[in-house]
């Protein structure tokens, strides 16, 4: 398809889009949605994400990665993928949704976002309810959908965690990682009203070290902010991890066998075991992140 077609593509949707349109929804359920996240970066938030998904898979859920750690994605690096398309291609009209998903190892599917998700906040409504038509047929493939988001509090990170159903925010014993998940469960409280949230705590020492770091966050949340933090457990420093990771071979058989593989299997039957029961409600998080974003000011109607 040539950018002249691509555009035509775009402009064509123009004719019968306006803000009185409703978003798509999908034609299956709705699948439940699980942010990944962290205050800082360097803490196993992308590894995390990916053994989630692993241990998702053989729990009989068919799960999918959204790569939404805008402009710097390397979900694809870890699982040792190389990802032709992103999501920039869909909306240049050159390929559909369902063209990029890469299938991965282990039953893993990502949707590679590349640098094209960084331009979610300058999209025109046009191009958004463009994004919906084309997500629509995913809801019915896919239970289960995980995000790698960003690390910090910058607004995408934020929005990205609003919208999904479930956070699970990931720390170190670092000083530093600890100050700055605070920060984010902070910021997520007070200005998204988001209240309920769950712990990972990576690279432990001691299972002590881990219990140890959730009550503190955990404490001054309820204590300040009205915010509950559930524990879903800890994962301890692993050499045999840091060599699958060396090998890009973080998502295998082997590795879900390591210590730190069979931490995140039982972080994910905590998290996993009650999801549906825990729904936010029966909205769909695309239209979430792509449609009511106007009403935070991400989004611009530039059509």
């Amino acid at each position: 398809m040539t950018d002249i077609q691509s555009s035509n593509t775009i402009k064509a949707k123009e004719a019968g889009a306006h803000s009185t349109r409703k978003a798509p929804k999908g034609k299956g359920k709705n699948p439940f949605v699980v942010s990944i996240s962290s205050g800082k970066g360097g803490v196993g938030k992308t590894l995390t994400t990916v053994n989630l998904a692993i241990a998702a898979r053989r729990m009989g859920k068919s799960p999918i990665i959204l790569d939404g750690d805008l402009g710097l994605s390397n979900v694809d690096v870890v699982l040792g993928l190389q990802a032709r398309y992103n999501i920039s291609d869909v909306l240049n009209g050159h390929v559909s949704m369902k063209e990029i998903i890469i299938d991965g190892p282990m039953g893993i599917r990502l949707i590679p976002s590349g640098s094209g998700i960084s331009s979610l906040a300058q999209l025109s409504y046009v191009q958004r309810q463009y994004i919906l038509d084309e997500i629509e047929s995913l809801d019915a493939q896919t239970d289960l959908l995980l995000i790698d988001t960003g690390a910090g509090i910058v607004p995408n990170v934020l929005h990205l965690n609003a919208a999904a159903d479930k956070i699970v925010v990931v720390t170190t014993p670092e000083p530093h990682a600890m100050t700055d998940a605070y920060a984010l469960i902070k910021v997520l409280a007070e200005e998204y009203d988001r209240k309920q949230f769950s712990l990972l705590v990576n690279l432990v020492r001691l299972p002590e070290e881990g219990i140890k770091v959730a009550t503190r966050i955990a404490d001054v949340a309820k204590k300040f902010l009205g915010a509950e933090v559930d524990y879903l457990g800890h994962v301890p420093m692993d050499p045999q991890m840091q060599q699958s990771i060396m090998r890009r071979k973080a998502a295998s058989e082997f590795s879900t066998f390591t210590i730190a593989g069979q931490a995140w299997n039982d972080a994910a039957r905590k998290l996993f075991s009650r999801s549906e029961t825990e729904r936010s409600g029966d909205r769909n998080f695309w239209e979430h992140l792509l449609v009511d974003a106007d009403s935070d000011g991400l989004f611009e109607r530039n059509i």
